[in-house]
């Protein structure tokens, strides 16, 4: 899993009125799909006197992306979302843009232009960072091999997230997705082969 780019905190932002329409921008970077479809609950909440809550969302896992266009006309509003979400090449970002009605019908053109043009500023406010994905390993091994194993961890920079000491001693450590070969080959090499281990593959 290579490095993905994704926005560093929530933020939100209006764009001036279109023919008295108010549309608000939200954009979350979220982790998962419920995280996604909870921070959407939350702005419908938030905002339950606004006409329509529209949204689209892209995740890292199996490349899955939704959106809603919450009973605006078909097409013309989470996928302008989408599309801002994806020409950015973000990942692991909700936008969701409220709609309060001003009075008057923009047209599919001029939703799709208004709903586009709530995503592409709220994107252009946030602070966007590259990611790099961990990795989480369960690592078992002899006590004789604990001084090599400790050189290894601290090689990756290893984070211990647990540790069991019985007749061996079981870690579990998170790094770089991107070091998990060299990581592992490395503790092969450094036991001897005299190593157990199990990958956990984030969801």
């Amino acid at each position: 899993m290579n490095a993905y780019k994704t926005i560093s905190k929530d933020i939100n932002t209006e764009i001036e009125p279109i023919k008295k329409s108010r549309f608000i921008a939200y954009a979350f970077h979220i982790e998962n799909e419920q995280e996604a479809l909870d921070s959407i609950t939350n702005i419908k909440e938030k905002h339950s006197d606004a006409n329509h809550h529209c949204w689209a969302y892209a995740l890292i896992k199996d490349n899955k992306f939704r959106f809603s266009d919450d009973g605006e006309p078909s097409g013309s509003a989470g996928k302008p979302i989408l599309s801002h979400i994806q020409g950015n090449g973000l990942l692991n970002t909700l936008v969701v843009v409220v709609r309060y009605f001003g009075g008057t019908k923009l047209g599919v053109g001029g939703l799709i232009r208004a709903y586009g043009h709530a995503a592409k500023e709220v994107l252009e406010s946030a602070s966007i960072i590259a990611v790099e994905p961990n990795c989480s390993i369960q690592v078992i091994y002899r006590y004789n091999e604990t001084a090599s194993i400790d050189i290894v961890l601290k090689h990756f920079n290893a984070n211990i997230l647990s540790q069991e000491y019985s007749e061996m001693i079981q870690l579990v450590v998170e790094i770089s997705a991107s070091d998990k070969l060299s990581f592992l080959e490395e503790l092969k090499s450094v036991t001897k082969g005299r190593v157990e281990f199990k990958v956990f593959e984030k969801d």
